[in-house]
C-alpha cells in the first residue's frame, strides 16, 4: 500500500503530465485518459492554463485518417516509430505519449506539423488495438504504417508509392492489379 508521501507525489506526476498535455492542445477526455485524473480536474486545469473553457465536440475520429494520403502517413509513420522505440523504456505510457510526440514535433524541425496531440492520442490508440501496425517496406527499408487488416496490396510506403500529380500533391500509385490468364 503506498504510502500518503507516494500518493502525493504520484498525483504531482499525473497533474505536471496533465498540464503539459494542455500546453501542448490536448483535450480534457485526452488529458482524463492519459493521465487518469478526474474529468473536473481535466477541465479546471484545462481553463487555469487558457483561461477559458476547453472546445465542445468530438474528438478526431477516422480509421482511416493515416492511409488517406501519403503526406498522413507519412506523419503517422514518425510518431509510430517514436513511439514504439520508447515504449520499450520503463516510463509511465502517458509520459511516453508526451515525449513521442514532442519528438514528432522536434523531428519535423519547424516543418508543418500534420498531427496534433489530439490526433496523435487516436494514432496511438488505433495501434494499441493492433488496428494500426508497421509494415517493413521491400524498396527503402522504412517502416510505415498501414491498417492490419488490409491485404498486402493495398499497403503502401509512403516514400515509394507515391505520385505528385500536376498540382504539386502527392497521391498514392494505383495498386497493381493482374489480369487472370486463362
Amino acid at each position: 500500500m503506498k504510502t500518503q508521501k507516494e500518493k502525493i507525489l504520484d498525483l504531482q506526476l499525473k497533474l505536471t503530465l496533465a498540464h503539459r498535455l494542455i500546453k501542448e492542445g490536448a483535450r480534457p477526455s485526452i488529458v482524463r485518459a492519459v493521465c487518469h485524473i478526474s474529468k473536473h480536474t481535466a477541465i479546471n486545469l484545462y481553463k487555469e492554463i487558457h483561461g477559458y473553457g476547453p472546445v465542445a465536440g468530438l474528438l478526431p475520429y477516422d480509421p482511416y485518417w493515416a492511409t488517406k494520403s501519403p503526406h498522413n502517413c507519412l506523419h503517422a509513420s514518425i510518431f509510430f516509430n517514436i513511439y514504439n522505440i520508447l515504449s520499450k523504456s520503463s516510463e509511465s505510457k502517458g509520459q511516453i505519449f508526451l515525449t513521442s510526440f514532442l519528438l514528432y514535433k522536434e523531428t519535423l524541425n519547424g516543418g508543418k506539423v500534420k498531427m496534433d496531440v489530439n490526433r496523435a492520442w487516436y494514432v496511438g490508440q488505433q495501434m494499441t488495438l493492433s488496428y494500426l501496425s508497421g509494415v517493413k517496406c521491400e524498396k527503402c527499408y522504412s517502416t510505415f504504417v498501414a491498417i492490419e487488416s488490409y491485404p498486402t496490396l493495398y499497403k503502401f510506403c509512403p516514400i515509394c508509392d507515391t505520385i505528385t500529380d500536376s498540382t504539386e500533391r502527392k497521391k498514392w500509385k494505383k495498386p497493381i492489379t493482374f489480369k487472370k490468364i486463362l
